[in-house]
Protein backbone atom coordinates (compact mmCIF):
# COMPACT_ATOMS: atom_id res chain seq x y z
CA UNK A 1 0.00 0.00 0.00
CA UNK A 2 1.92 3.01 -1.05
CA UNK A 3 1.90 6.16 -3.58
CA UNK A 4 2.55 3.07 -6.85
CA UNK A 5 -0.73 1.46 -5.83
CA UNK A 6 -2.62 4.56 -5.60
CA UNK A 7 -1.29 5.91 -8.90
CA UNK A 8 -2.68 2.76 -10.43
CA UNK A 9 -5.88 4.09 -9.30
CA UNK A 10 -5.94 6.63 -12.21
CA UNK A 11 -2.67 7.82 -13.47
CA UNK A 12 -4.46 10.41 -15.40
CA UNK A 13 -5.96 12.25 -12.32
CA UNK A 14 -2.98 11.51 -9.85
CA UNK A 15 -1.31 13.90 -12.92
CA UNK A 16 -4.22 16.71 -12.78
CA UNK A 17 -3.43 16.06 -9.10
CA UNK A 18 -0.05 17.06 -9.26
CA UNK A 19 -0.49 19.41 -12.04
CA UNK A 20 -3.12 21.70 -10.29
CA UNK A 21 -1.47 21.42 -7.17
CA UNK A 22 2.35 22.96 -8.41
CA UNK A 23 0.03 25.51 -10.30
CA UNK A 24 -0.74 27.50 -7.27
CA UNK A 25 2.48 28.26 -5.89
CA UNK A 26 4.06 28.68 -9.20
CA UNK A 27 0.93 31.29 -9.66
CA UNK A 28 1.43 33.32 -6.52
CA UNK A 29 4.60 33.42 -6.41
CA UNK A 30 4.74 34.48 -10.02
CA UNK A 31 2.08 37.47 -8.68
CA UNK A 32 4.69 38.48 -5.69
CA UNK A 33 7.28 38.52 -8.25
CA UNK A 34 5.07 40.97 -10.69
CA UNK A 35 4.68 43.17 -7.32
CA UNK A 36 8.15 44.21 -7.64
CA UNK A 37 7.75 45.35 -10.80
CA UNK A 38 4.38 47.28 -10.12
CA UNK A 39 6.31 49.27 -7.45
CA UNK A 40 8.80 49.91 -9.77
CA UNK A 41 6.13 51.32 -12.06
CA UNK A 42 4.48 52.99 -9.02
CA UNK A 43 7.58 54.58 -8.12
CA UNK A 44 8.18 56.16 -11.85
CA UNK A 45 4.33 57.13 -11.86
CA UNK A 46 3.67 54.64 -14.95
CA UNK A 47 -0.43 54.08 -14.24
CA UNK A 48 -1.15 52.07 -17.11
CA UNK A 49 1.87 49.93 -16.56
CA UNK A 50 0.88 49.57 -12.34
CA UNK A 51 -2.88 49.30 -13.48
CA UNK A 52 -1.94 46.30 -15.98
CA UNK A 53 0.22 44.26 -13.70
CA UNK A 54 -2.78 44.78 -10.52
CA UNK A 55 -5.46 43.42 -13.32
CA UNK A 56 -2.88 40.40 -13.85
CA UNK A 57 -2.10 39.75 -10.11
CA UNK A 58 -5.99 39.74 -9.88
CA UNK A 59 -6.82 37.06 -12.15
CA UNK A 60 -3.56 35.22 -11.45
CA UNK A 61 -5.06 34.85 -7.56
CA UNK A 62 -8.36 33.83 -8.83
CA UNK A 63 -6.84 31.12 -11.20
CA UNK A 64 -4.93 30.14 -7.74
CA UNK A 65 -8.26 29.38 -6.04
CA UNK A 66 -9.69 27.88 -9.25
CA UNK A 67 -6.32 24.95 -8.70
CA UNK A 68 -6.86 24.69 -5.18
CA UNK A 69 -10.54 23.93 -5.52
CA UNK A 70 -9.94 21.61 -8.61
CA UNK A 71 -6.86 19.24 -6.84
CA UNK A 72 -9.22 19.39 -3.62
CA UNK A 73 -11.88 17.51 -6.03
CA UNK A 74 -10.31 15.59 -7.47
CA UNK A 75 -8.17 13.94 -4.65
CA UNK A 76 -12.03 13.78 -2.96
CA UNK A 77 -13.36 11.50 -5.93
CA UNK A 78 -9.49 9.92 -6.23
CA UNK A 79 -9.57 8.73 -2.19
CA UNK A 80 -13.51 7.37 -2.67
CA UNK A 81 -12.69 5.37 -5.71
CA UNK A 82 -9.45 3.95 -4.49
CA UNK A 83 -10.73 3.52 -0.65
CA UNK A 84 -13.52 1.16 -2.63
CA UNK A 85 -10.77 -0.58 -4.27
CA UNK A 86 -9.24 -1.88 -1.12
CA UNK A 87 -12.19 -2.08 0.97
CA UNK A 88 -12.87 -4.88 -1.47
CA UNK A 89 -9.53 -6.69 -1.21
CA UNK A 90 -9.62 -6.27 2.11
CA UNK A 91 -12.73 -8.26 2.68
CA UNK A 92 -12.20 -10.94 -0.41
CA UNK A 93 -9.00 -11.58 1.97
CA UNK A 94 -10.81 -11.97 5.04
CA UNK A 95 -13.22 -14.13 3.19
CA UNK A 96 -10.96 -16.40 1.28
CA UNK A 97 -8.60 -16.49 5.02
CA UNK A 98 -11.07 -18.27 6.62
CA UNK A 99 -10.07 -17.44 9.96
CA UNK A 100 -12.58 -16.19 12.58
CA UNK A 101 -11.70 -12.45 13.17
CA UNK A 102 -13.06 -10.17 16.13
CA UNK A 103 -15.88 -8.03 14.34
CA UNK A 104 -13.94 -5.11 16.57
CA UNK A 105 -9.94 -5.97 15.07
CA UNK A 106 -11.71 -5.61 11.27
CA UNK A 107 -14.03 -2.78 12.32
CA UNK A 108 -10.46 -0.90 13.18
CA UNK A 109 -8.68 -2.01 9.88
CA UNK A 110 -11.74 -0.59 8.06
CA UNK A 111 -12.20 2.46 9.55
CA UNK A 112 -9.57 4.12 11.74
CA UNK A 113 -6.32 2.60 10.52
CA UNK A 114 -7.26 3.23 7.01
CA UNK A 115 -8.23 6.66 8.03
CA UNK A 116 -4.97 7.40 9.40
CA UNK A 117 -3.54 6.50 6.19
CA UNK A 118 -5.79 8.11 4.35
CA UNK A 119 -5.17 11.41 6.44
CA UNK A 120 -1.01 11.04 6.95
CA UNK A 121 -0.29 9.68 3.92
CA UNK A 122 -2.02 9.91 0.38
CA UNK A 123 -4.41 13.13 1.35
CA UNK A 124 -0.66 14.87 1.82
CA UNK A 125 -0.33 14.39 -1.96
CA UNK A 126 -1.28 18.02 -3.13
CA UNK A 127 -0.13 19.42 0.25
CA UNK A 128 3.57 17.85 -0.49
CA UNK A 129 2.93 19.22 -4.27
CA UNK A 130 1.91 23.01 -2.81
CA UNK A 131 5.07 22.95 -0.31
CA UNK A 132 7.67 21.77 -2.64
CA UNK A 133 6.61 23.90 -5.28
CA UNK A 134 6.93 27.13 -2.41
CA UNK A 135 10.38 26.08 -1.82
CA UNK A 136 11.27 25.52 -5.95
CA UNK A 137 9.36 28.39 -7.04
CA UNK A 138 10.53 30.90 -4.27
CA UNK A 139 14.30 29.41 -5.00
CA UNK A 140 14.33 30.45 -8.65
CA UNK A 141 12.44 34.00 -8.00
CA UNK A 142 15.29 34.44 -5.38
CA UNK A 143 18.15 33.37 -7.49
CA UNK A 144 16.10 35.96 -10.32
CA UNK A 145 17.18 38.35 -7.51
CA UNK A 146 19.98 37.81 -6.35
CA UNK A 147 22.73 34.41 -5.65
CA UNK A 148 23.20 34.55 -2.10
CA UNK A 149 19.45 35.02 -1.09
CA UNK A 150 19.52 31.39 -2.58
CA UNK A 151 22.81 30.20 -0.70
CA UNK A 152 20.87 31.20 2.65
CA UNK A 153 18.00 29.44 1.39
CA UNK A 154 19.51 26.01 0.51
CA UNK A 155 21.47 25.41 3.99
CA UNK A 156 18.13 26.52 5.59
CA UNK A 157 16.39 23.70 3.83
CA UNK A 158 19.27 21.51 3.87
CA UNK A 159 19.15 21.19 8.02
CA UNK A 160 15.58 21.87 8.22
CA UNK A 161 15.30 18.31 6.36
CA UNK A 162 17.69 16.58 8.47
CA UNK A 163 16.16 17.46 11.63
CA UNK A 164 12.96 15.47 11.44
CA UNK A 165 14.78 12.10 11.21
CA UNK A 166 15.38 12.53 15.10
CA UNK A 167 11.83 11.92 15.86
CA UNK A 168 10.00 9.88 12.72
CA UNK A 169 10.57 6.62 14.97
CA UNK A 170 9.02 8.01 17.76
CA UNK A 171 6.08 9.67 15.74
CA UNK A 172 5.94 6.25 14.35
CA UNK A 173 5.25 4.07 17.00
CA UNK A 174 2.96 6.71 18.82
CA UNK A 175 0.94 6.26 16.06
CA UNK A 176 0.70 2.32 16.34
CA UNK A 177 -0.39 2.71 20.01
CA UNK A 178 -2.90 4.67 18.69
CA UNK A 179 -4.25 2.04 16.56
CA UNK A 180 -3.95 -0.91 19.59
CA UNK A 181 -5.77 1.61 21.68
CA UNK A 182 -8.42 2.14 19.58
CA UNK A 183 -9.16 -1.45 18.69
CA UNK A 184 -8.81 -1.98 22.17
CA UNK A 185 -11.63 0.32 23.04
CA UNK A 186 -13.48 -1.39 20.33
CA UNK A 187 -13.05 -4.43 21.33
CA UNK A 188 -14.32 -2.98 25.22
CA UNK A 189 -17.57 -1.40 23.56
CA UNK A 190 -18.37 -4.98 21.66
CA UNK A 191 -18.43 -6.32 24.82
CA UNK A 192 -19.84 -4.76 27.16
CA UNK A 193 -22.48 -2.86 25.44
CA UNK A 194 -23.36 -6.36 23.64
CA UNK A 195 -24.75 -6.94 27.14
CA UNK A 196 -26.12 -3.79 28.18
CA UNK A 197 -29.89 -5.27 28.95
CA UNK A 198 -28.30 -7.39 31.56
CA UNK A 199 -26.26 -4.56 33.36
CA UNK A 200 -29.79 -2.50 32.86
CA UNK A 201 -31.77 -5.41 34.80
CA UNK A 202 -28.84 -5.81 37.73
CA UNK A 203 -28.58 -1.72 37.63
CA UNK A 204 -24.85 -1.86 36.74
CA UNK A 205 -24.72 1.05 34.97
CA UNK A 206 -22.24 2.77 37.07
CA UNK A 207 -19.25 -0.39 36.95
CA UNK A 208 -20.20 0.22 32.73
CA UNK A 209 -19.49 3.96 32.90
CA UNK A 210 -16.68 3.20 34.76
CA UNK A 211 -15.49 0.48 32.31
CA UNK A 212 -15.90 2.49 29.64
CA UNK A 213 -14.40 6.07 30.75
CA UNK A 214 -11.20 4.25 31.25
CA UNK A 215 -11.19 2.57 27.56
CA UNK A 216 -11.47 6.06 26.39
CA UNK A 217 -9.09 8.06 28.48
CA UNK A 218 -6.33 5.39 27.35
CA UNK A 219 -7.61 5.84 23.81
CA UNK A 220 -7.18 9.54 24.15
CA UNK A 221 -4.03 9.24 26.33
CA UNK A 222 -2.61 7.62 23.25
CA UNK A 223 -3.69 10.30 20.89
CA UNK A 224 -2.52 13.37 23.08
CA UNK A 225 1.42 11.22 22.97
CA UNK A 226 0.71 11.42 18.92
CA UNK A 227 -0.12 15.01 19.20
CA UNK A 228 2.74 16.06 21.17
CA UNK A 229 5.33 13.92 19.01
CA UNK A 230 3.68 15.94 16.38
CA UNK A 231 3.92 19.35 18.30
CA UNK A 232 7.40 18.75 18.93
CA UNK A 233 8.15 18.17 15.17
CA UNK A 234 6.30 21.47 14.30
CA UNK A 235 8.55 23.08 16.68
CA UNK A 236 11.92 22.12 15.33
CA UNK A 237 11.04 23.13 12.13
CA UNK A 238 9.21 26.20 12.68
CA UNK A 239 12.39 27.55 15.01
CA UNK A 240 14.63 26.71 11.83
CA UNK A 241 11.94 28.56 9.80
CA UNK A 242 11.81 32.18 11.61
CA UNK A 243 15.78 31.59 11.57
CA UNK A 244 15.81 31.52 7.75
CA UNK A 245 12.65 34.41 8.03
CA UNK A 246 15.44 37.01 9.82
CA UNK A 247 18.81 36.05 7.78
CA UNK A 248 16.61 37.00 4.83
CA UNK A 249 15.63 40.15 5.42
CA UNK A 250 18.71 41.25 7.25
CA UNK A 251 20.49 40.63 4.39
CA UNK A 252 17.75 41.64 1.68
CA UNK A 253 18.48 45.24 3.56
CA UNK A 254 22.27 44.76 3.34
CA UNK A 255 21.98 44.35 -0.89
CA UNK A 256 19.59 46.82 -1.12
CA UNK A 257 22.31 49.25 0.77
CA UNK A 258 24.94 48.47 -1.84
CA UNK A 259 22.49 48.77 -4.59
CA UNK A 260 22.72 45.51 -5.46
CA UNK A 261 18.95 44.67 -5.68
CA UNK A 262 16.19 46.86 -6.61
CA UNK A 263 14.70 49.07 -4.30
CA UNK A 264 11.40 46.71 -4.94
CA UNK A 265 12.71 44.09 -3.30
CA UNK A 266 12.20 44.93 0.28
CA UNK A 267 8.68 44.63 -0.55
CA UNK A 268 8.15 41.13 -1.61
CA UNK A 269 11.58 39.75 -0.32
CA UNK A 270 8.52 38.98 2.46
CA UNK A 271 6.46 37.30 0.25
CA UNK A 272 8.56 34.91 -0.80
CA UNK A 273 10.22 34.18 2.81
CA UNK A 274 6.61 33.52 3.81
CA UNK A 275 6.25 31.13 1.11
CA UNK A 276 9.64 29.50 1.68
CA UNK A 277 9.13 29.83 5.02
CA UNK A 278 5.68 27.97 4.73
CA UNK A 279 7.76 24.87 2.77
CA UNK A 280 10.59 24.59 4.89
CA UNK A 281 7.85 24.28 7.85
CA UNK A 282 5.37 22.14 6.96
CA UNK A 283 7.04 20.16 3.93
CA UNK A 284 9.49 18.10 6.74
CA UNK A 285 6.96 17.94 8.80
CA UNK A 286 4.53 16.26 6.23
CA UNK A 287 7.37 14.34 5.43
CA UNK A 288 7.43 12.95 8.93
CA UNK A 289 3.88 11.95 9.22
CA UNK A 290 4.08 9.98 5.84
CA UNK A 291 7.11 7.46 7.57
CA UNK A 292 5.16 7.69 10.69
CA UNK A 293 2.81 5.65 8.47
CA UNK A 294 4.95 2.89 7.19
CA UNK A 295 4.37 -0.05 9.22
CA UNK A 296 0.16 0.73 9.63
CA UNK A 297 0.58 0.45 5.35
CA UNK A 298 2.65 -2.72 5.96
CA UNK A 299 -0.49 -3.90 8.00
CA UNK A 300 -3.12 -2.74 5.46
CA UNK A 301 -0.93 -4.00 2.62
CA UNK A 302 -0.97 -7.46 4.34
CA UNK A 303 -4.54 -7.65 4.59
CA UNK A 304 -5.12 -7.14 1.10
CA UNK A 305 -2.72 -9.48 -0.29
CA UNK A 306 -4.83 -12.33 -2.32
CA UNK A 307 -5.04 -15.35 -0.76
CA UNK A 308 -3.62 -18.56 -2.59
CA UNK A 309 -6.07 -21.27 -3.49
CA UNK A 310 -4.70 -24.19 -1.85
CA UNK A 311 -7.81 -26.07 -3.55
CA UNK A 312 -5.49 -26.21 -6.99
CA UNK A 313 -2.44 -27.49 -5.51
CA UNK A 314 -4.20 -30.40 -3.10
CA UNK A 315 -7.48 -32.10 -4.28
CA UNK A 316 -10.06 -32.40 -1.21
CA UNK A 317 -13.28 -34.39 -1.42
CA UNK A 318 -16.60 -34.04 0.03
CA UNK A 319 -16.93 -35.93 3.38
CA UNK A 320 -19.20 -38.49 3.76
CA UNK A 321 -17.86 -40.07 7.52
CA UNK A 322 -15.11 -39.92 9.94
CA UNK A 323 -13.57 -41.29 12.79
CA UNK A 324 -11.34 -39.59 15.56
CA UNK A 325 -8.20 -41.00 17.00
CA UNK A 326 -6.66 -40.03 20.81
CA UNK A 327 -8.26 -36.48 19.87
CA UNK A 328 -7.18 -34.42 22.66
CA UNK A 329 -7.16 -30.40 22.89
CA UNK A 330 -5.01 -28.12 25.54
CA UNK A 331 -6.44 -24.67 26.28
CA UNK A 332 -4.14 -21.92 27.61
CA UNK A 333 -5.35 -21.95 31.00
CA UNK A 334 -3.71 -25.04 31.46
CA UNK A 335 -7.47 -27.24 31.16
CA UNK A 336 -7.55 -30.19 28.92
CA UNK A 337 -10.00 -32.39 26.97
CA UNK A 338 -9.59 -35.92 26.28
CA UNK A 339 -12.16 -37.31 23.64
CA UNK A 340 -13.00 -40.66 23.43
CA UNK A 341 -12.77 -42.13 19.71
CA UNK A 342 -15.27 -42.25 17.78
CA UNK A 343 -16.43 -43.61 14.07
CA UNK A 344 -19.78 -42.64 12.67
CA UNK A 345 -20.81 -44.04 9.31
CA UNK A 346 -22.37 -42.11 6.89
CA UNK A 347 -25.88 -41.95 7.08
CA UNK A 348 -26.24 -42.64 11.32
CA UNK A 349 -27.88 -40.39 13.51
CA UNK A 350 -25.96 -39.53 16.85
CA UNK A 351 -27.44 -37.59 19.98
CA UNK A 352 -23.55 -36.24 21.50
CA UNK A 353 -24.96 -35.64 25.39
CA UNK A 354 -22.35 -34.80 28.05
CA UNK A 355 -21.50 -33.01 31.54
CA UNK A 356 -21.38 -29.07 31.11
CA UNK A 357 -18.10 -28.11 30.00
CA UNK A 358 -17.38 -31.99 28.81
CA UNK A 359 -16.34 -30.39 25.14
CA UNK A 360 -19.44 -31.61 22.86
CA UNK A 361 -19.01 -27.74 20.99
CA UNK A 362 -15.50 -28.19 21.00
CA UNK A 363 -15.50 -31.73 19.47
CA UNK A 364 -17.45 -29.77 16.93
CA UNK A 365 -14.98 -27.02 16.32
CA UNK A 366 -12.15 -29.37 16.08
CA UNK A 367 -14.15 -31.37 13.08
CA UNK A 368 -14.36 -27.91 11.30
CA UNK A 369 -10.88 -27.09 11.93
CA UNK A 370 -11.99 -23.59 13.82
CA UNK A 371 -9.62 -25.26 16.66
CA UNK A 372 -6.26 -27.23 16.48
CA UNK A 373 -5.79 -30.50 18.50
CA UNK A 374 -3.45 -30.73 20.86
CA UNK A 375 -2.99 -34.70 19.89
CA UNK A 376 -4.18 -37.13 17.97
CA UNK A 377 -6.51 -37.18 14.60
CA UNK A 378 -9.15 -36.66 12.17
CA UNK A 379 -9.54 -39.20 9.88
CA UNK A 380 -12.45 -38.48 6.97
CA UNK A 381 -13.65 -40.97 4.03
CA UNK A 382 -15.65 -40.78 1.10
CA UNK A 383 -18.67 -42.22 -0.28
CA UNK A 384 -16.61 -45.66 -0.59
CA UNK A 385 -14.66 -45.36 2.87
CA UNK A 386 -11.25 -43.95 1.73
CA UNK A 387 -9.62 -41.61 3.69
CA UNK A 388 -9.62 -38.77 2.23
CA UNK A 389 -8.33 -34.80 2.68
CA UNK A 390 -11.73 -33.71 3.08
CA UNK A 391 -13.77 -30.31 1.75
CA UNK A 392 -14.27 -28.87 5.47
CA UNK A 393 -16.49 -26.47 3.86
CA UNK A 394 -18.98 -28.81 2.54
CA UNK A 395 -19.71 -29.94 6.54
CA UNK A 396 -23.48 -28.54 7.65
CA UNK A 397 -22.67 -26.18 10.96
CA UNK A 398 -25.30 -25.42 13.05
CA UNK A 399 -23.73 -23.32 16.24
CA UNK A 400 -25.70 -22.47 19.16
CA UNK A 401 -25.93 -18.74 17.94
CA UNK A 402 -26.24 -18.78 14.52
CA UNK A 403 -25.57 -15.54 12.39
CA UNK A 404 -28.67 -14.25 10.64
CA UNK A 405 -28.20 -11.35 8.03
CA UNK A 406 -30.26 -8.19 7.83
CA UNK A 407 -32.10 -9.30 4.83
CA UNK A 408 -35.31 -11.24 4.31
CA UNK A 409 -36.55 -14.70 5.82
CA UNK A 410 -36.20 -16.20 2.53
CA UNK A 411 -32.48 -14.88 1.75
CA UNK A 412 -31.17 -15.85 5.02
CA UNK A 413 -32.31 -19.69 4.14
CA UNK A 414 -30.81 -19.46 1.06
CA UNK A 415 -27.74 -17.54 1.57
CA UNK A 416 -28.51 -15.37 -1.26
CA UNK A 417 -28.50 -18.00 -3.55
CA UNK A 418 -31.62 -17.17 -5.97
CA UNK A 419 -31.32 -20.86 -7.53
CA UNK A 420 -33.00 -21.73 -3.78
CA UNK A 421 -36.03 -20.46 -3.37
CA UNK A 422 -38.43 -23.11 -3.91
CA UNK A 423 -36.47 -25.12 -1.68
CA UNK A 424 -36.57 -22.47 0.74
CA UNK A 425 -40.62 -22.84 0.71
CA UNK A 426 -40.28 -26.14 0.75
CA UNK A 427 -37.82 -25.93 3.73
CA UNK A 428 -39.77 -23.22 5.50
CA UNK A 429 -42.93 -25.93 5.68
CA UNK A 430 -40.80 -28.41 7.06
CA UNK A 431 -39.14 -26.23 9.63
CA UNK A 432 -42.82 -25.00 10.85
CA UNK A 433 -42.30 -21.61 9.89
CA UNK A 434 -45.53 -20.85 8.25
CA UNK A 435 -47.06 -21.57 12.39
CA UNK A 436 -45.18 -17.98 12.97
CA UNK A 437 -47.55 -16.20 10.50
CA UNK A 438 -48.59 -13.67 13.30
CA UNK A 439 -44.42 -12.56 12.78
CA UNK A 440 -44.01 -13.05 9.17
CA UNK A 441 -46.49 -10.67 8.05
CA UNK A 442 -45.00 -11.01 4.12
CA UNK A 443 -44.10 -14.67 4.62
CA UNK A 444 -40.54 -15.50 3.89
CA UNK A 445 -40.14 -12.10 2.36
CA UNK A 446 -40.54 -10.38 5.95
CA UNK A 447 -37.33 -8.66 6.34
CA UNK A 448 -35.23 -9.29 9.51
CA UNK A 449 -34.79 -6.25 11.85
CA UNK A 450 -31.90 -7.49 13.76
CA UNK A 451 -31.89 -3.45 15.99
CA UNK A 452 -35.18 -4.46 16.77
CA UNK A 453 -35.01 -8.07 17.06
CA UNK A 454 -38.33 -8.73 15.63
CA UNK A 455 -38.26 -13.08 15.30
CA UNK A 456 -38.08 -14.79 18.75
CA UNK A 457 -34.87 -16.95 19.44
CA UNK A 458 -37.11 -20.24 18.41
CA UNK A 459 -38.27 -18.21 15.15
CA UNK A 460 -34.33 -18.09 14.55
CA UNK A 461 -33.49 -21.28 14.68
CA UNK A 462 -35.87 -22.15 12.73
CA UNK A 463 -34.31 -20.20 10.09
CA UNK A 464 -31.15 -21.63 10.83
CA UNK A 465 -32.64 -25.52 10.33
CA UNK A 466 -34.32 -24.57 7.29
CA UNK A 467 -30.79 -23.27 5.96
CA UNK A 468 -29.72 -26.37 6.51
CA UNK A 469 -31.87 -28.15 4.89
CA UNK A 470 -31.68 -26.29 1.68
CA UNK A 471 -28.05 -26.50 1.27
CA UNK A 472 -27.98 -30.27 1.70
CA UNK A 473 -24.59 -31.59 3.26
CA UNK A 474 -23.38 -35.16 3.83
CA UNK A 475 -22.45 -34.27 6.97
CA UNK A 476 -24.38 -31.88 9.54
CA UNK A 477 -23.25 -31.16 12.98
CA UNK A 478 -26.39 -29.24 14.66
CA UNK A 479 -25.08 -27.56 18.52
CA UNK A 480 -28.38 -26.97 20.61
CA UNK A 481 -30.04 -26.14 17.37
CA UNK A 482 -33.75 -26.54 19.03
CA UNK A 483 -33.17 -25.25 22.71
CA UNK A 484 -36.00 -22.41 21.98
CA UNK A 485 -38.48 -24.40 20.13
CA UNK A 486 -41.48 -25.83 22.47
CA UNK A 487 -41.47 -29.76 22.30
CA UNK A 488 -43.95 -30.32 19.88
CA UNK A 489 -42.72 -28.38 17.54
CA UNK A 490 -39.09 -29.83 18.20
CA UNK A 491 -40.76 -33.23 17.52
CA UNK A 492 -41.91 -32.27 14.26
CA UNK A 493 -38.76 -30.64 13.17
CA UNK A 494 -36.64 -34.03 14.13
CA UNK A 495 -38.86 -36.16 12.31
CA UNK A 496 -38.36 -33.86 9.11
CA UNK A 497 -34.18 -33.97 9.28
CA UNK A 498 -33.75 -37.45 10.53
CA UNK A 499 -36.10 -38.87 7.44
CA UNK A 500 -32.66 -37.67 5.53
CA UNK A 501 -29.95 -39.72 4.04
CA UNK A 502 -26.90 -37.95 5.49
CA UNK A 503 -24.95 -37.93 8.59
CA UNK A 504 -26.31 -35.71 11.25
CA UNK A 505 -24.81 -34.97 14.86
CA UNK A 506 -27.28 -32.97 16.89
CA UNK A 507 -26.12 -31.65 20.72
CA UNK A 508 -28.56 -31.60 23.14
CA UNK A 509 -29.58 -32.09 26.50
CA UNK A 510 -32.88 -31.44 27.02
CA UNK A 511 -34.65 -33.89 25.18
CA UNK A 512 -37.19 -36.73 26.32
CA UNK A 513 -37.17 -40.04 25.82
CA UNK A 514 -39.48 -39.84 22.93
CA UNK A 515 -37.14 -37.61 21.03
CA UNK A 516 -33.86 -39.56 22.40
CA UNK A 517 -35.37 -42.79 20.32
CA UNK A 518 -35.36 -41.14 17.08
CA UNK A 519 -31.88 -41.49 16.76
CA UNK A 520 -29.53 -44.52 16.29
CA UNK A 521 -27.40 -44.30 18.83
CA UNK A 522 -26.66 -41.77 21.79
CA UNK A 523 -22.91 -40.54 22.66
CA UNK A 524 -22.16 -39.49 26.03
CA UNK A 525 -19.01 -37.59 26.88
CA UNK A 526 -17.63 -37.00 30.52
CA UNK A 527 -16.14 -34.51 31.84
Amino acid sequence: MNFKTFYRTSPLRIWLIVISSILQPFILITTSYLNMLQISALRNHNQKAWLTIIIVSLLAYLSSYFCDMSASYLLATHMREFNQQLREKVLRHLYDEKRNYQVTEVENQLTNDLNMVNDQYFNLLPTICVFLGYIIFSVIALLTINWTLLLITLLTVLISMLLPKLIDKPIQRAMENVSIKNRQYLDLVEKWLGGIAELQRYAAGDHLMSVMHLGAKRLEEAKLRQNAKQQILSIITGSISQVMIFALFVWTGVLIKKDIVPFGAIAVIGNFSHYMSTGIEYLPYYLGLIKGTSVLREQITRATLPMKNHSESESSEVPFSFKTKNLTIKFQNGETLKFPDIEIDYGEKILLTGDSGAGKSTLFKLILNFLEPSSGQIEFKNQNGEIINPDLTKIGYIAQNSILFPSTVKRNITMFNDNLNNLAEIAGKEMDLQADNTAFVQGLNTKINLQKLNISGGQRQKIILARAQVHHSNILLIDEGTSAIDQTATLKILHQLLQRPNTIIFIAHNFNQRMNNLFDREIHLNK
